[in-house]
C-alpha cells in the first residue's frame, strides 16, 4: 500500500499597478511607475521577509475566490481584473512540507485606490535591466532594495517557450522571485498580443499617457507613429482635453470595446 501525504493548497498573488507621479519640471508631463505589491511576512518561515500575498485556500473556496479575498484585504480592491498564471508544484518550495499553490495576476490602476491598505503592504516600482537573455530585476519601495538576477532560456523555440532561471537569488520568501519575473514576462506577451493593457489604464487617458504605460511593460520605447497605428482601433476620441505642465491641450481617449 502506497502511502498517503498531506499536500497543502495555497494562492501567491501578484498584483501589478501603475500610477502616476508628478515631475520636479512642472512643464513636463507626470511619469508612470510600474510596481507590484509586497507583504512582509510576520511569522516564520521567512519571518520579515518581502513576499507575494498569498495565504492558504479555505475548504470552501477556489484559489481565485482566495486570491480574491486575499486582494480585497491588502488594497480594498473588489472585483478586478485576475488571470490564473500557473500551478507552482516545485517539491521543495515550502520548508514546512508539500505546498502546491496557484498564483494569479491582478492588474489595477492605483490612481482609485482610497481605502488603507494592510499594515505590512507596500508597492515596490519595478525596473529591469536586460542583456540579451540575462534580467537583472530591481525592485524598490523607496526604503528597501529587492535585487535578482535571472537567466531566460528557451524550452520550445517554435512555441516561444521559456524557462526563468534565478542565477542571483534574492532575500524574497520562498520562490516569488521565480514567480515574479514569470508573472512580468506573461504579462508582456499579453500586452504585445491582447488588450490586457487597458485593465491599467483609467476610464480615460490621453495618448501619451497610454504610450508611457506600452513602454514601461514592453520596457523599451515606442515610435510615436508606429504606437499610434498599434492602438488606432483600440481606443476612441471623447470631446474632452485636458492641459498639463507646458504641453498644448491633450485629447482624452477611452478604451474602445467594440474595435475587437
Amino acid at each position: 500500500m502506497k502511502e498517503i501525504f498531506n499536500v497543502a493548497y495555497t494562492t501567491d498573488l501578484l498584483i501589478f499597478g501603475i500610477d502616476s507621479r508628478k515631475n520636479a519640471n512642472t512643464r513636463s508631463l507626470p511619469k508612470k511607475y510600474f510596481s507590484i505589491l509586497l507583504v512582509k511576512r510576520d511569522k516564520e518561515p521567512f519571518m520579515n521577509r518581502w513576499c507575494l500575498p498569498g495565504g492558504f485556500v479555505n475548504y470552501d473556496e477556489t484559489s481565485k475566490l482566495a486570491s480574491s479575498r486575499i486582494l480585497k484585504k491588502e488594497t480594498g480592491f473588489e472585483n478586478v481584473y485576475m488571470q490564473q498564471l500557473k500551478v507552482n508544484d516545485t517539491v521543495d518550495r515550502d520548508p514546512r512540507g508539500r505546498v502546491v499553490s496557484v498564483s494569479y495576476m491582478a492588474l489595477i490602476d492605483r490612481t482609485l485606490l482610497k481605502g488603507e491598505m494592510s499594515e505590512n503592504a507596500s508597492w515596490f516600482d519595478i525596473e529591469i535591466l536586460e542583456n540579451g537573455e540575462t534580467y537583472q530585476v530591481s525592485l524598490t519601495n523607496g526604503e528597501e532594495i529587492v535585487n535578482f538576477v535571472v537567466e531566460r532560456k528557451a524550452i520550445d523555440l517554435k512555441s516561444e517557450e521559456y524557462s526563468y532561471e534565478i542565477v542571483n537569488k534574492s532575500d524574497l520568501a520562498f520562490d516569488h522571485d521565480e514567480l515574479i519575473i514569470e508573472g512580468i514576462m506573461a504579462l508582456r506577451n499579453k500586452v504585445n498580443n491582447t488588450d490586457i493593457v487597458f485593465n491599467l489604464m483609467p476610464q480615460e487617458f490621453t495618448i501619451g499617457e497610454l504610450k508611457q504605460v506600452y513602454e514601461l511593460l514592453l520596457n523599451k520605447e515606442l515610435v510615436n507613429s508606429a504606437f499610434r497605428r498599434t492602438i488606432a482601433d483600440k481606443v476612441v476620441l471623447t470631446d474632452k482635453m485636458i492641459k498639463t505642465g507646458g504641453h498644448r491641450p491633450s485629447v482624452l481617449c477611452k478604451y474602445n470595446e467594440k474595435g475587437n
